[in-house]
C-alpha cells in the first residue's frame, strides 16, 4: 500500500463522514472531474439536476452551492493528507471522480493514490491551481455567477477542511490553526481575498468575504461564516463557542 493510500485511510478514520475510495472498479455512479472542470455545458447540466433538491430554481444559486460542496470534498482529502502526514496528494482531475448524495457532491474516488511533489507550494499548485481554480473558471462560464463568490466557496471549502480536524484532533488544535494560517497566507490572491481566519481563544473561525447565496434557497439558511452577519452577531457566536469549550 502506498504512503498516500495509507494517509487517505487515516484521514477517513479521523473524520468519519469523509468518503474516499481508491481504484477504478467499485461499481459506484462516479462522475469524472476532468469533464466537470473543463466543460461548462456538462457542469451546468449536472448542477441543474441538483437544483430542485437544494431548494432553488436559480442556476447561480445552484452553481454556487455545488461548487462549495465540491470544493470541500476535494480539499478535505488533500488538506487532510498534508496536515496529517506532510504529503501532497495528486488530485489531478483526470484521475479524480465525484459521486452525488443528497443532491450535492459527497464522495471522491481516485484512480490511484499517489503523491505530487512536496511542501505547501506543491499543495497549492495541485489542489488550487490544478483543480479548484479550473472549476471556478468553468462554473463562471456555465452561468451568470460571480467569480468572487465562487472563490469565496473555494476559500470556505478549504477552511472547512481544516475545521473538520479541529474536533477529532483536540490536542492538536493550535497546530491545526497554525497550519491553516500557513495555508491561507501562502495562497494565491483569490483565495486570500475569499475571507479571513479569526482567532477565537484556542479555536478559530472563518469569515467569508462573499455570501454563497444559500439564504436564497427555500431553507433560507445562513452559514456561520456568512459575510452577511453583523460584527455583533459574529462576536456573540464566538463567545458562545468559548463558553461551550469551557463547560
Amino acid at each position: 500500500m502506498t504512503p498516500a493510500r495509507q494517509s487517505i485511510q487515516r484521514v477517513c478514520a479521523i473524520v468519519d463522514y469523509l468518503r474516499v475510495s481508491v481504484g477504478t472498479d467499485d461499481g459506484g455512479e462516479w462522475l469524472g472531474c476532468q469533464r466537470l472542470v473543463t466543460d461548462p455545458d456538462a457542469l451546468a447540466a449536472l448542477v441543474a439536476s441538483t437544483a430542485e433538491g437544494r431548494g432553488t430554481d436559480r442556476d447561480d444559486v445552484a452553481t454556487s452551492l455545488f461548487v462549495q460542496g465540491y470544493a470541500f470534498r476535494i480539499a478535505s482529502i488533500a488538506i487532510g493528507v498534508w496536515l496529517l502526514d506532510e504529503l501532497v496528494l495528486d488530485g489531478d482531475p483526470a484521475i479524480t471522480s465525484i459521486a452525488l448524495g443528497r443532491h450535492r457532491p459527497n464522495a471522491v474516488r481516485l484512480d490511484d493514490a499517489r503523491t505530487a511533489g512536496d511542501g505547501i507550494g506543491a499543495l497549492h499548485a495541485n489542489l488550487i491551481d490544478g483543480h479548484l481554480a479550473r472549476l471556478v473558471v468553468t462554473a463562471h462560464k456555465s452561468c451568470r455567477v460571480g467569480e468572487a463568490l465562487l472563490w469565496g466557496n473555494v476559500g470556505a471549502g478549504c477552511a472547512s477542511s481544516f475545521g473538520a480536524f479541529m474536533g477529532p484532533l483536540e490536542d492538536r488544535r493550535l497546530e491545526v490553526r497554525k497550519r491553516a494560517e500557513e495555508f491561507f497566507a501562502s495562497a494565491r490572491p483569490e483565495v486570500q481575498a475569499s475571507g479571513r481566519l479569526m482567532h477565537v481563544g484556542p479555536l478559530w473561525a472563518w469569515e467569508r468575504s462573499a455570501c454563497c447565496l444559500w439564504y436564497k434557497t427555500e431553507s433560507g439558511f445562513t452559514c456561520e461564516d456568512c459575510s452577511l452577519w453583523s460584527e455583533e452577531d459574529r462576536q456573540a457566536r464566538y463567545r458562545k463557542a468559548l463558553a461551550k469549550l469551557d463547560a
